[in-house]
């Protein structure tokens, strides 16, 4: 099956709309984690066995983390829906 031009432009723009809404989103330092104190808590408790795994410190991680969990919300919600349509 190929697509249209207008199918291909239509999936760009999809693909743009998110993109820019994910580079406002991304995080630049980790002060917005004040809402995962728990996270926090148990990867300082795991620590030892993530250490060689997280270059930064946990504060980054966490925002890093929940930063890629809503790009996938948006792609799962938004994008493969948006291009299934």
């Amino acid at each position: 099956m190929t697509l249209s031009s207008e199918k291909k432009q239509k999936i760009a723009e999809v693909i743009i709309e998110i993109l820019d809404s994910r580079f406002q989103n991304f995080p630049e330092n980790a002060l917005s984690n004040r809402n995962a104190p728990f996270h926090e808590a148990f990867l300082t408790a795991f620590s030892d066995k993530i250490q060689d795994k997280i270059k930064s410190d946990i504060p980054v991680f966490i925002s890093l983390t929940s930063w890629f969990h809503g790009l996938n919300t948006t792609l799962g919600q938004k994008f493969f829906e948006s291009v299934a349509h």
